[in-house]
């Protein structure tokens, strides 16, 4: 909660604890902007690439260009497609599941 409230994404409410959404309204939020919240990982280095090793070595003095470049478009595609999931289609989601499952209770 404390790091979605550092983003600017809650306000909490101090002695209740009560949470709600600071921007509305949720479909202005996307799975991008709760990830970059949350995570202390840089989508573009999700796919960790370690530091580069002995200099001596060719392969291990060019792999790190080669896999950062590689992954390059990975992380582009990871960004671009959580930009595209907002609050609103998670919230949708979750209500649609939550009606099914009560449904199937009541049968």
């Amino acid at each position: 909660m404390g790091a979605l409230k550092r983003a600017g994404l809650i306000t909490v409410a101090r002695g209740t604890g009560g949470a709600e959404l600071a921007r509305t309204p949720p479909k202005e939020i996307t799975l991008l902007d709760i990830y970059q919240a949350v995570e202390s990982t840089n989508l573009d280095d999700v796919i960790g690439i370690h530091e580069r090793g002995n200099h001596t070595c060719p392969v291990a003095r060019n792999i790190h260009d080669v896999l950062k470049d590689a992954y390059a478009p990975v992380a582009k595609a990871m960004s671009d497609s959580m930009r595209e999931v907002t609050l609103a289609n998670m919230l949708a989601d979750y209500r649609n599941r939550i009606g099914v499952k009560a449904r199937q209770l009541e049968q």
